[in-house]
């Protein structure tokens, strides 16, 4: 019988948590947000600062471009 190690199968692009990105209301909602931007600026979708009441939580993070 033949010696096949499967990993060689494995597409290193379709594995890890970064394979599918997750459609959440606020992945939706960053991605229309985005869209009526101006130029340069950008939303994230970030986990919330243990600073914040919504701890572990995703917010939307507004990045604004160097000026």
């Amino acid at each position: 019988m033949a010696d096949v190690n499967i990993d060689d199968f494995v597409l290193p692009e379709l594995t890890g948590p970064a394979a599918a990105p997750a459609s959440t209301p606020m992945h939706r909602a960053a991605s229309q947000l985005q869209k009526v931007l101006p130029p340069g600026w950008s939303v994230e979708v970030v986990e919330a600062t243990p600073r914040l009441p919504r701890n572990g939580q995703p917010v939307l993070r507004l990045v604004v471009p160097d000026l």
